[in-house]
């Protein structure tokens, strides 16, 4: 309500172009309290004559389907909503003040999450302001009197059963006591000291894992993060980018799995809080939430591994010869979609992960399909047939989604597995390059080991693209 009253005193004089919204979320926790502290917000704004807008939330179903704190579920649902609202360039205001600066801090810090957590909240974080920071609470409260600001204190703040009330009540006034100086000032303190030398290991750890992990997967060999010194920060940026946030992950959970990591335990499998789950194949620590592998029963792009389909179809076969031009067609019952064009123009060439350039005699002869015994691979420009089966086990594709992985075949030899190897056509420019050289140089087109004669070279035989949508 402070916070309220000076935004809106700063833009009425200064910036009144300015427009100014207050929004409340409604959490569904404390009833007839919680209705009252709606209505004295609202009328409030009426008085100042700013928009009002009231959400409701139900946090403790939430919560529970989510496996969330009561205290977790409400924060990731009050940010989300934040996004939302201001995706038009809005920026938002919150009123976090010291003495919740202090509070995340001792916090993040009995819960052994590093230098990072010790920085605490920052000043901006993406759109979100927090202009009451540097602020004790004392000082906002006695503001409040003098200005005739209404407010409503929160009785569930006096619950110690809640981490953060216990620090805030409990556990600091008893530190100000028997050693006469604040936490408060020491942990913020410590906070601000610290952020400059935080910010450049993140940077490290940021590039570290695009190194390892480029084009945004969530799985990475064991073995590289590892050998890192930052070993368990980029861990943790693993972790933000396959779980969206890190919230009641603690020491232990880490430890936890860098012991997997390091025990190399293929096939293992972690339970972590909110329903996040981290597993070990095939020398690799995949991160993910739980049901994950139930959300590509339907088939999908995998990251790291390739485009599966759902398992009812693995074994099916879909010729590339039946698949009209221009025109979007699904793998049987699997949410794969599929689509073939013929490239007239340069501008048409476009590569991606899931797209495979092919000459036109290609298509009479091979299918879309998941594995098959017997099936063989062999990499454009080199001459080493390798078993299938192998090949998997190198490029560490996990065992129990094999079955499903989608690839294109001539027979028993592997022509296309997307995102891995093509033995044919090219798939990027240097691929292009050599592909165009070859067939210059007098080779089939398609594959065959055979020399064209010079007047039955294809050299300007049509090209396709096709493309796996998922």
């Amino acid at each position: 309500m402070a916070l309220l009253f000076v935004l809106h005193d700063i833009l009425t004089r200064k910036y009144p172009e300015t427009p100014i919204k207050a929004i409340h979320i409604h959490h569904g926790i404390r009833g007839a309290e919680a209705d009252e502290d709606e209505a004295v917000a609202q009328k409030y704004c009426e008085t100042l004559g700013v928009p009002f807008e009231s959400y409701r939330l139900d946090i403790p179903d939430l919560a529970k389907e989510n496996k969330h704190s009561l205290e977790t579920e409400g924060r990731i649902r009050r940010y989300a909503l934040f996004a939302e609202l201001s995706q038009d360039g809005g920026v938002v205001a919150v009123a976090h003040h010291m003495e919740d600066q202090a509070e995340s801090v001792a916090m993040h810090l009995f819960r052994g999450s590093g230098m990072e957590g010790l920085v605490g909240m920052r000043p901006r974080s993406g759109n979100v302001i927090r202009p009451f920071l540097c602020l004790h609470k004392a000082d906002i409260r006695a503001f409040c009197a003098s200005q005739n600001i209404p407010f409503r204190e929160d009785r569930t703040n006096l619950d110690t059963a809640y981490s953060r009330n216990f620090f805030r009540n409990e556990v600091f006034p008893l530190i100000d006591r028997g050693v006469h100086q604040s936490p408060v000032e020491a942990l913020c303190g410590l906070s601000d000291r610290i952020r400059e030398e935080n910010d450049y290991l993140d940077l490290l750890a940021s590039k570290a894992l695009d190194e390892v992990c480029p084009g945004g997967g969530f799985s990475v060999s064991a073995g590289q993060i590892l050998a890192h010194p930052l070993r368990l920060r980029i861990l943790k940026k693993l972790a933000l980018r396959a779980w969206g946030d890190i919230v009641d992950i603690e020491a232990c959970h880490w430890e936890s799995i860098l012991s997997m990591m390091e025990k190399n335990e293929s096939n293992k499998r972690l339970s972590l809080p909110g329903g996040r789950v981290a597993r070990m194949q095939q020398g690799r620590v995949l991160l993910e939430r739980d049901g994950a592998d139930a959300s590509l029963m339907d088939g999908g792009k995998r990251e790291g591994v390739g485009v599966l389909v759902k398992k009812e179809d693995a074994g099916r076969e879909l010729p590339l010869a039946s698949i009209p031009c221009g025109k979007n067609v699904n793998f049987f019952q699997s949410f794969v979609r599929i689509r073939l064009d013929s490239i007239e123009k340069e501008a048409e060439v476009v590569y991606n992960d899931t797209t495979w350039f092919i000459p036109e005699s290609v298509l009479g002869r091979a299918v879309l399909r998941t594995r098959k015994e017997g099936d063989t691979v062999c990499r454009a420009g080199t001459s080493l047939n390798k078993d299938l089966r192998r090949f998997m086990n190198d490029v560490h594709i996990p065992a129990d989604e094999r079955d499903q992985l989608l690839l294109v075949a001539e027979e028993d030899r592997v022509l296309w597995v997307p995102g891995h190897l093509h033995a044919i056509g090219f798939i990027d420019a240097p691929s292009r390059e050599k592909y165009f050289e070859s067939v210059r140089d007098g080779a089939d087109p398609a594959g065959s080991p055979e020399k064209l004669s010079a007047d039955s070279k294809p050299e300007n035989e049509k090209i396709y693209r096709l493309e796996l949508l998922t």
